[in-house]
């Protein structure tokens, strides 16, 4: 007993002195490094500086010959040369990143369809070959709100190939995405398909703050939408080869999402299609919502756990007798890629499927892969797969999440056991005992694990999605085993259900019951009070710099930067962030203390304006649009959170058209409202929609107050807010004709917020001594029904907003009123044209600035 301890002790001493420098030599960090700093070069170096793709590869070809010739010349070898070396080869890796990026992201074919596409709607006739099957989008869930019904949907991507111009078809490059209303039956990916479409760009931000969709879709290399009316315009002209290897993945995909529904009945059948497939189209936005909020969005997201835990299964599985040997880890390795294949292969998958692969081979050549050397080298690749992956907050979650675990290895690890004693008194408990332990050990260690990346991702997470999720730390570890054995079940549905019923619905039994402890842990996460909280999130740099802080004291020896000054480090971090992210801040660096800012969202057909007093306080002036509420809420809390701001003095609602307020239930949920304002007929004509909002306004607690002509909000002392229109008992005629009209005076200056006032309301208005003004928002959108011409002569506006969408049923009719807003000489903005629109009102005149970076206009 006592030569064999020894034997295990001098081996793990070995292995102790061998550690440190295996963990030092890891040269693909720096290479990974490189790569990602050439590639973030190329993304944001301002045009004028910007090489073209072939100057980079040319500096790289450069450096490269001169570090061939200095390697044959050098007659001997130092450290400064080493170093000199090294530093020449990354700069080549950069460059050769930086060439590679240039492509994908700038460089597209003379004849894509992206090219040819406006942001505005035009029909087309088009030919392609469908890259993915259809995949069906459920219809939203009902709500009165929603001014538009929707039903249920389809979508795909469309390789094109063609383009009919009259009687005659162009040539034509590039991928689409489809969405089709309706359900497209009798096709598959590899189908040759002639598609009747409107085209338009994907949306880009129009609001600062708004997520950049057309920039995502770019990385992606789409740079074109396709919406299709009916299924109709979807014609299969021929089917595809039978031999391309995406018609089979999607064929093995269709099959497992129909196992997977036939097995699991309900809106669980949708989630575990979510969970194992990745087909999170089809889930109701709430689901999302409650997965968000709660901190275990990662469930839904094909990402490394999942690939990692049904990878370990699969191996187990094949270990026990389908494989032998090294066959084994070939296998294993196999199923990872295909794995990966059938889930589009987004970056998060497809680095964990090379971390996987990657310890196979390890495994096979019997050597022992260096955690974060295996994880640079699983970046190279997916930056050679996907080059703009780089900056998708899903990628960075993934590898800093990975990175974590490899960092506090030793802390989730448990230690091997090598002393002989203390195993054979393992051994000695009795099997409850052990069971207790091993459990315990488990539990504290999946606890650990996720509190480790919750806290180094918190930043991440707070800057991309302006949430805080503390409910996570405790959700994650509960969910760890039921979400394992859903992975495992569902599997079991996928492969067994069409061969052997049976097994199919024991397994879809195991998977509904897991999914089902699932929402209902999570159904009590959201309620306990404190669980999450939506705030402002603090800028890029500071995020920036908590993870440079991290790296240095990653890199730097514990003795001169003691471990112990990690917690003072994150509080003051978090304290500073605070700061940063508070309407305060913003303000003082934007506005000062003596400005009246108004910012006119652009949010389609519909209106919200933010009016930011010079006290601090903050007003909004109806939040809605025609459509999804959805649609709506997103750019009015985009802008509101680029302000700073998590607290809305008063929201004024013009009047009881949905268009003006479907979006403010949303926005209660995300933001505190002191008091809300209505119209006397606000509530007069019981409709759902109105009876929905007043539900909102009733459960969220609000302060209610009729407002009516004469009336003043003294929100703030120097600022004179009144209320022109409508009477206190209202005029006869439509909901339009009652819209609450508020005149805001400041600095000498008029800023006058008319809703969709029209006749008869319009009139009497009208009527009224004439009164100049500086700013105004043009009645109803912009609409030939609010008098344009009278209007304008009325207030002689300098400047006029247009609240509307961009696409109009009579073109001709929408310029004459745009001739006429500008008739008294003013100049007219358009929010679908030039994104919001910012007025900025002080004692030194007006500054106006547009779009989503607030570009300044004069």
């Amino acid at each position: 007993m006592v030569p064999r301890a020894t034997s295990a002790m001098n081996s793990t001493s070995a292995a102790t002195l061998e550690r440190p420098l295996a963990e030092r030599y890891q040269p693909l960090i720096a290479v990974a490094a490189a790569a990602a700093l050439g590639m973030t070069a190329d993304r944001y170096l301002p045009d004028e500086w910007r090489p073209a793709g072939e100057t980079w590869l040319l500096l790289a070809l450069i450096l490269l010959v001169m570090w061939c010739l200095a390697r044959v010349r050098a007659s001997c070898q130092n450290v400064v040369l080493e170093i000199t070396s090294s530093s020449v080869l990354l700069c080549v890796v950069a460059f050769v990143a930086a060439a590679w990026h240039h492509d994908r992201w700038y460089l597209f074919s003379a004849h894509d369809l992206g090219i040819a596409a406006r942001d505005d709607t035009q029909p087309m006739v088009l030919e392609g070959v469908a890259l993915t099957s259809p995949r069906f989008v459920p219809a939203p869930t009902f709500s009165p709100l929603r001014s538009i019904p929707k039903g249920d949907a389809t979508e795909f991507l469309l390789r094109v190939t063609a383009v009919r111009n009259g009687q005659t078809w162009q040539p034509a490059d590039g991928v689409a995405s489809v969405d089709v209303e309706g359900h497209v039956l009798g096709m598959r990916a590899g189908d040759r398909l002639r598609v009747y479409a409107l085209v338009t760009k994907p949306s880009a931000p129009l609001n600062p703050g708004e997520f950049d969709y057309r920039g995502y879709q770019r990385s992606r290399r789409i740079l074109a939408r396709l919406r299709c009316l009916f299924p109709e315009h979807v014609q299969s002209i021929e089917p595809g080869h039978w031999w391309n290897w995406r018609r089979w993945l999607a064929l093995v995909r269709d099959q497992g999402n129909w196992q997977l529904h036939r097995f699991i009945d309900g809106p669980r059948g949708s989630l575990a299609a979510a969970i194992l497939l990745g087909a999170r189209e089809q889930l109701h936005p709430e689901q999302n919502e409650t997965f968000l909020v709660t901190g275990t969005i990662h469930i839904l997201s094909i990402s490394g756990v999942h690939v990692g835990i049904l990878a370990y299964g699969f191996f187990l599985l094949a270990r026990a007798g389908l494989w032998r040997g090294r066959g084994v880890l070939v296998a294993t390795g196999v199923f990872t890629i295909l794995y990966a294949l059938l889930t589009d292969a987004q970056p998060p998958v497809v680095r964990a499927a090379v971390l996987i692969v990657l310890m196979c081979t390890a495994r096979w050549a019997g050597r022992r892969p260096v955690g974060f050397n295996t994880l640079s080298a699983a970046a190279i690749i997916v930056l050679a797969w996907h080059p703009g992956s780089l900056f998708f907050a899903g990628t960075q979650l993934s590898f800093l999440a990975v990175a974590v675990m490899i960092t506090f290895r030793r802390w989730i690890v448990p230690p091997a056991n090598h002393d002989p004693y203390d195993e054979m008194i393992a051994h000695a408990r009795p099997w409850y005992d052990r069971c207790a332990r091993f459990l315990a050990g488990e539990t504290w260690r999946v606890f650990l694990t996720g509190s480790l990346i919750w806290a180094f991702s918190l930043p991440l997470v707070w800057l991309q999605y302006h949430l805080v999720s503390p409910i996570g730390l405790a959700i994650n570890p509960v969910i760890w085993l039921p979400i394992t054995v859903a992975l495992f079940a569902g599997f079991g549905v996928v492969a067994l259900g069409w061969i052997i019923p049976g097994a199919g619905a024991f397994c879809g039994g195991l998977c509904d019951g897991c999914l089902w402890f699932i929402e209902r842990t999570l159904d009590v996460g959201v309620q306990v009070p404190g669980s999450y909280f939506w705030t402002p999130a603090p800028p890029w740099w500071w995020v920036a710099l908590f993870y440079a802080g991290l790296i240095v004291g990653k890199l730097t020896p514990a003795n001169l930067i003691p471990r112990r000054l990690l917690i003072p480090y994150a509080c003051a971090w978090v304290a500073v962030a605070a700061v940063l992210s508070g309407n305060f801040f913003v303000r003082q660096t934007d506005l000062g203390n003596q400005a009246l800012a108004c910012t006119f969202v652009s949010v389609g057909h519909g209106t919200a304006c933010l009016l930011e007093l010079p006290n601090g306080r903050n007003v909004l002036y109806d939040a809605g649009r025609l459509g999804s509420p959805m649609a709506g809420s997103r750019p009015v809390s985009a802008v509101l959170w680029s302000r700073g701001i998590s607290h809305l003095d008063a929201v004024i609602i013009s009047h009881a058209d949905a268009d003006h307020y479907n979006a403010l239930p949303e926005l209660f949920s995300l933001f505190s409202v002191g008091e809300v304002h209505v119209s006397p007929v606000m509530f007069e004509h019981p409709i759902p929609a109105v009876l929905e909002l007043q539900k909102k306004i009733e459960e969220s607690k609000l302060p209610l107050r009729v407002l009516f002509a004469g009336d003043r909000l003294k929100a703030d002392p120097d600022v004179k807010m009144e209320v022109l229109h409508p009477p206190r008992k209202g005029v006869i005629g439509s909901n339009n004709a009652n819209s609450i009209v508020l005149l805001v005076e400041y600095a000498g200056r008029r800023l006058l917020l008319p809703g969709d006032l029209e006749s008869p309301g319009l009139d009497d208005l009208l009527a009224e001594p004439e009164l100049d003004c500086d700013v105004v928002m043009a009645p109803h959108h912009g609409s030939n029904r609010s008098n344009p011409s009278g209007f304008t002569a009325w207030c002689t506006p300098e400047h006029i907003v247009i609240s509307g969408p961009r696409d109009s049923d009579d073109p001709q009719q929408a310029f004459e009123v745009r001739r006429a807003l500008s008739s008294t000489g003013g100049t007219v903005y358009h929010t679908a044209e030039v994104g919001a629109v910012r007025f900025v009102i002080n004692a030194e005149g007006i500054r106006v600035q547009t779009g989503p970076k607030s570009t300044l206009v004069e």
